[in-house]
């Protein structure tokens, strides 16, 4: 005889939903790979309403032209990420004294076998950029490419 602890597939799930995991330990083989097997089919099922509610999400917002979703009670916004175009960068090599390139530039090595490139420590880079002004930080805008956009989405705490 089966015990199943499980939601049945109809059943609505909400956030605010718990449930005490079920005790594998007493099931047969059998119903634990059944188990299993729904339980990848409703995974499966709930990934694909996420995706398609996160590009309603995003044609909202794309329509909006906005980045995020006013709300109280979510954060629903887009989050922007970006990468340096490190040759972008070489005229700083000139316009940045020693003291600021020590903080933010890395000069290319070859520990043997293989040689690291240059490379700019981008966060202590804008902070120089930003001392030295509009000439510098117009380099490092210049640099700047987008490397990706997703959806950052959280429940807001509640502050008590």
């Amino acid at each position: 005889m089966t015990t199943n602890h499980a939601p049945n597939p109809g059943d609505t799930v909400t956030s605010n939903t718990t449930m005490p995991p079920p005790d594998y330990t007493c099931w047969l083989d059998d119903d634990l790979l059944d188990h299993l097997d729904w339980l990848t089919a409703m995974k499966a099922a709930y990934s694909e309403q996420l995706g398609r509610c996160e590009q309603e999400i995003h044609r909202r917002l794309a329509a909006r032209g906005a980045t995020a979703i006013p709300s109280e009670t979510f954060v629903c916004e887009i989050v922007t990420s970006y990468t340096y175009d490190q040759p972008t960068l070489t005229p700083l090599l000139e316009m940045l004294n020693n003291v600021e390139l020590a903080k933010c530039y890395e000069a290319a090595y070859t520990p043997d076998p293989v040689e690291v490139p240059a490379k700019w420590r981008v966060q202590q880079l804008l902070a120089v950029a930003r001392r030295r002004g509009t000439e510098a930080l117009a380099v490092v805008e210049q640099a700047k490419v987008e490397s990706g956009r997703k959806l950052r989405f959280e429940k807001r705490k509640v502050i008590p």
